[in-house]
């Protein structure tokens, strides 16, 4: 469990990571402590806001894609006006 603010900030940024299929490696968190360690040093008045927008910038994350909407529209018949 987070206690600061940049716990915080760290693990939603790894979470956030993890979210989009990446495998977490020791890469990914030492840029994710670099970024919130300039965030904690520039002062950020929003932390959480301010590393989650620099997230698409310092990694190189494929866009999941979204699921359909709904399934493929398939024409049939229900029976009507077939002789019997």
């Amino acid at each position: 469990m987070a206690h600061t603010l940049g716990e915080h900030a760290l693990a939603r940024v790894l979470e956030y990571i993890a979210g989009t299929g990446a495998k977490l490696t020791d890469a990914h968190t030492l840029i994710a402590l670099q970024l919130v360690e300039e965030g904690l040093q520039t002062g950020q008045q929003d932390l959480l806001a301010w590393v989650m927008g620099e997230v698409p910038r310092r990694f190189d994350l494929s866009p999941q894609p979204l699921p359909p909407v709904a399934p493929p529209i398939v024409r049939g018949s229900i029976g009507y006006g077939d002789p019997a």
